[in-house]
């Protein structure tokens, strides 16, 4: 396992969970070339949806720990 292979693991999440392209090339660094990453942007129900995304993936691999102060994701700028 290396550093790089969460990275596509995260990507295939993202695909898995219908998060736009747009959102997915944001979230990872990347950009999108040519009309696609002119005409295309995030907007604040994408960055909603793919944080509920990732925090339902969160929640259902958690043992049930009531107190644990890692029980919600936080959307990152």
């Amino acid at each position: 396992m290396h550093f790089h292979d969460l990275r596509h693991t995260h990507k295939t999440w993202l695909i898995e969970d219908g998060i736009p392209e747009i959102a997915q090339a944001r979230r990872l660094g990347h950009r999108l070339a040519g009309v696609r990453g002119i005409y295309s942007h995030v907007t604040e129900p994408m960055i909603t949806n793919l944080v509920g995304a990732l925090q339902r993936r969160w929640e259902t691999t958690q043992p049930d720990r009531p107190n644990s102060t890692l029980r919600h994701l936080r959307p990152v700028a």
